[in-house]
């Protein structure tokens, strides 16, 4: 990862309206030790940070495991295991890329009974409100960033099966 994208979500994550873009879904209580069981599942038992306000819990997951490891052990994972289906990550981004906001039947055909941390959705009159802060950083900067990635991992498996 270049130094300009990982400043670049690094202050996307510090600047997130939840902590972790909302990925836990639960109160600080709760979320701690959950992200501590991720983290120690993902990076050892040597993952730890002391427990205090989001910010400065932040900036020791920047430290360790930092940006590019928490995105690629601990979001992708969540979103893409866990959270979507691929045809569901397909559907919305071509929403996001045509600047088109899901319909709740639409995300019922593409089985997203929940479309956070993509869209929120105004249960009041069950409806998507709008887009959600972690929509245009994963679409924008983390999934161009996870397929050039790949291509530069599969350009060097070609190279070192070639020589």
């Amino acid at each position: 990862m270049d130094t300009k994208l990982k400043t670049k979500l690094e202050r996307y994550l510090k600047n997130a309206s939840r902590f972790l873009w909302g990925l836990s879904r639960e109160n600080q209580k709760k979320t701690y030790p959950w992200l501590i069981s991720k983290g120690k599942k993902a990076w050892g038992p040597q993952f730890d940070f002391k427990y205090g306000p989001y910010a400065e819990v932040v900036d020791q997951l920047l430290v360790n495991p930092g940006i590019e490891k928490l995105l690629t052990d601990l979001v992708a994972p969540i979103i893409t295991k866990e959270l979507f289906a691929e045809k569901a990550l397909d559907f919305l981004r071509d929403c996001w890329n045509n600047g088109k906001q899901p319909s709740i039947d639409d995300l019922k055909k593409y089985n997203i009974h929940d479309p956070y941390p993509f869209c929120e959705i105004n249960t009041q009159f069950n409806y998507v409100e709008r887009w959600g802060d972690f929509a245009g950083v994963w679409f924008e900067e983390i999934e161009p960033w996870f397929k050039e990635e790949k291509e530069n991992q599969n350009g060097k498996l070609g190279e070192t099966q070639t020589t």
